[in-house]
């Protein structure tokens, strides 16, 4: 499993949730339908979440939080999954793809959480 994805589960996503994402993520069969609860993903732990306002200024306010250039991406938008990608092209394509997203900087420690189409945003601070 990419260390990227599994610190971040481990921090960010709810105890009781944490081994189903885990085998899920690593599994290729199981997991785009795993992908999918990002979109409307009830299954971040609130104790490291900071919702953002709307129209936030993302990539500054992450820039601001110690995020490096270079991002891990976990979505369920095929074209960026998996991949790694510099901060401002990975929130742009987040943003224009519209679909559940985690933007891992720091593993375990920094993320990004985008829902579906952008109703809620995040950053995911430890």
């Amino acid at each position: 499993m990419d260390p990227h994805e599994e610190r971040t589960v481990k921090a960010f996503i709810i105890r009781v949730k944490r081994p189903r994402y885990l085998l899920c993520l690593n599994d290729q069969s199981k997991r785009r339908k795993k992908l999918d609860k990002l979109n409307y993903c009830a299954d971040l732990d609130p104790r490291f979440v900071e919702w953002l306002p709307k129209h936030a200024d993302v990539v500054s306010m992450l820039r601001e939080a110690g995020s490096p250039e270079d991002v891990h991406v976990i979505s369920f938008a095929q074209e960026i999954d998996g991949k790694t990608l510099p901060l401002d092209d990975a929130v742009h394509q987040t943003e224009m793809c519209g679909w559940g997203t985690i933007l891992s900087f720091v593993p375990g420690r920094l993320a990004y959480f985008y829902d579906e189409y952008g109703h809620r945003h995040a950053i995911l601070k430890r």
